[in-house]
Formats: C-alpha cells, sequence, structure tokens
C-alpha cells in the first residue's frame, strides 16, 4: 500500500475516533438527549469543547496501538487528524 494512502486511512481513522468518542461522552454526561441535540450543541460550541478534548484521548490510544504494529504512516496520518481536531478547539474556544 503505498504511504499516501496509509496516511489518509490514519486521518480517517483519527477523526472518526474523536467523532464516536465525543458521541459517548456526550451521551453519558447528557441522558436523555438525542442525536439532534449533540449537533446543535456542536454547531453552538459551548459543550463541545471539552467533549473534543476528551475524545482526543481515543487517538492517543489509537496512536500507540498503530505504533505498536509498526504502522508509521497510518500513526501519522492519526497525528494530523489530532492536529486538525486540536486547532478546531482552539478556533471555537478563541476565535468565535
Amino acid at each position: 500500500m503505498s504511504t499516501k494512502k496509509e496516511i489518509l486511512i490514519g486521518v480517517i481513522i483519527g477523526l472518526l475516533t474523536a467523532f464516536l468518542i465525543s458521541l459517548l461522552v456526550f451521551f453519558n454526561t447528557n441522558p436523555g438527549l438525542t442525536s439532534a441535540d449533540y449537533f446543535k450543541v456542536f454547531f453552538n460550541g459551548k459543550l463541545i469543547v471539552p467533549i473534543l478534548s476528551i475524545s482526543l484521548l481515543g487517538n492517543l490510544a489509537a496512536f500507540f496501538i498503530f505504533i505498536k504494529f509498526n504502522k508509521d504512516y497510518i500513526s501519522r496520518g492519526i497525528l494530523i487528524a489530532t492536529v486538525l481536531i486540536g486547532l478546531f478547539i482552539f478556533i471555537i474556544k478563541f476565535i468565535l
């Protein structure tokens, strides 16, 4: 597999991991809310910054798992996704 495909796979894994963990955290900390409420909170940006920050721990775990199995380019893609999400958090918190 080419390195660009592996990096793209890593980025997709990183974005999906953060999204899924943020959903889990949101629904566990806010029982009774729906997925529509999640997207309302996401676009308002009030609760999503701390939830996304916690969800990046899943990327940390995925990063080390792929490093352990010598999938360096996939790990690099996960790191790129983590940086992109970090920039998104920064923009929401400090600029908007």
